[in-house]
């Protein structure tokens, strides 16, 4: 059987899709194509044949017109089973079903609660936007064959309005062979965030918290959009910070290894189920595997993880104090920010790992290829 992923402003090695999902078809026997609109050209990358659509698009191009770009290769590739990635992507589906083929959807956001919070969308034409993305997302639901989501609030709802959908986390692939970074024979002296920066990840409040700490030390390795830089260096201290931007996986072990905890302090969402929080967000499990204390949001889901396992400190968005008294207690306590970060390790290895969502994951792609 033939799958073909399709991606849409999602890098071509993107964890979620590349390394998991079609690492986990590629094991399981499939044949994988990734079909991707970013220009790099045609490759085959760990038995996975990647085509590219030609030129890439400017975003608000392919928003519009994404059928137009991705039709005729949809064509050429032939798969059995197409996975969509992007909310864009969807007015494919009515070609792929035409053409006799399976379609599955990974909602990797919840769109219509992400249009009530893009500011750049007039107030007085959000509710209504997301009340038409909702009525066409469901409409599409209705005609996909399979449903694959993080986010248990995006599932909970598309189960009651729609009956489909299973939560697929957004776990990590972890090295069975290695045991975390070693916690023991370095030196750890900086707080971490890695992933994209957004711009509702705190980033403000945690460096006056990390200035306010005697020799805080703060590094982030990830993309940070040039507007909120020059927002963050004007309003705030940034002599001891150090803003990496993409960094390879081997330099990212190398932060995490001079790291005393990973921080990942978002506020409240819709787009993340609120306060619940989501199973989306990858960068707690990273440092969970890395074995490294968290410091993060007291979602529902998160704060559970922190009580069972006693492996980090669970804040309330916007809590500087908190948030000090986390800093301070995982800096002034280094046994005690080790075994935090040892419990990280076991509960990535017990529990959030890949190797029970590659098991669901599967059945899900069976069950849809089977029907």
């Amino acid at each position: 059987m033939k799958i073909c992923h399709i991606v849409s402003g999602y890098h071509r090695t993107d964890a979620r899709v590349f390394v998991r999902q079609c690492g986990s078809l590629v094991s399981a026997g499939y044949q994988v194509t990734l079909l991707t609109n970013d220009g790099l050209g045609d490759e085959r990358v760990d038995k996975v044949d990647i085509v590219a659509t030609g030129k890439s698009w400017p975003r608000w191009r392919t928003l519009l017109f994404a059928r137009h770009q991705f039709g005729r290769h949809i064509k050429t590739v032939d798969a059995d089973l197409y996975q969509l990635h992007s909310p864009e992507l969807l007015p494919l589906v009515a070609q792929i079903k035409a053409e006799g083929k399976k379609v599955i959807y990974d909602a990797h956001e919840d769109m219509p609660a992400h249009i009530l919070e893009k500011s750049w969308i007039g107030s007085l034409i959000r509710r209504p936007l997301s009340k038409i993305a909702h009525y066409y997302m469901n409409h599409v639901y209705k005609k996909i064959d399979g449903l694959v989501s993080p986010h248990h609030h995006v599932i909970d709802r598309a189960h009651a309005e729609v009956g489909k959908g299973t939560v697929v986390a957004n776990f990590p692939k972890i090295n069975w062979d290695d045991a975390g970074v070693d916690l023991l024979a370095v030196q750890r002296e900086v707080f971490c965030y890695t992933g994209t920066v957004y711009d509702y990840s705190n980033q403000s409040l945690t460096i006056k918290a990390i200035n306010a700490l005697e020799d805080g030390k703060y590094e982030v390795a990830g993309v940070i959009g040039s507007e909120y830089f020059q927002l963050l260096e004007s309003t705030v201290d940034l002599r001891r910070c150090k803003f990496h931007g993409h960094v390879s996986h081997a330099d990212l072990r190398l932060l995490y290894k001079r790291s005393i905890a990973g921080l990942a302090l978002y506020d409240y969402k819709l787009n993340l189920g609120w306060d619940k929080g989501s199973y989306g967000t990858n960068k707690i499990f990273e440092y969970m595997e890395a074995g490294i204390p968290i410091i993060c949001t007291d979602y529902v889901l998160w704060k559970q993880i922190i009580d069972e396992y006693n492996c980090g400190f669970a804040i309330s968005p916007g809590d500087i104090g908190a948030l000090s008294v986390a800093l301070n207690y995982l800096k002034d306590n280094p046994d005690m920010a080790r075994g935090m970060g040892r419990n990280a390790r076991r509960a990535v290895e017990a529990r959030f790992n890949w190797r029970g969502e590659e098991v669901k994951y599967l059945g899900v792609i069976k069950e849809v290829l089977d029907e």
